[in-house]
């Protein structure tokens, strides 16, 4: 969460337009801990998707779940709230 806090800029058109909504990504946790096949699940409009999107990517990597001991991959649903202050 706190990547998020500190690298989620908020697009300028929906500033501009004063649009606010949660996108959901739901990407999979690689048994190496990388992020991979993200996606839209539920967006707001193209630029804050696609802001949403470029944060889950570049996300550093995760602790992988593990299953009797052993890494494994898991599918995660991040919601990734966008509000005006």
């Amino acid at each position: 969460m706190k990547y998020l806090a500190n690298n989620i800029k908020y697009p300028e058109s929906a500033v501009k337009s004063k649009t606010e909504g949660t996108v959901y990504i739901s990407f999979i946790v690689e048994n190496d801990g990388k992020v991979a096949k993200a996606k839209v699940m539920r967006g707001v409009n193209a630029d804050i998707d696609s802001e949403a999107m470029r944060v889950v990517t570049n996300m550093p990597e995760w602790s992988p779940a593990s299953k009797n001991g052993k890494a494994v991959a898991s599918e995660y649903t991040l919601p990734i709230k966008f509000t005006l202050q």
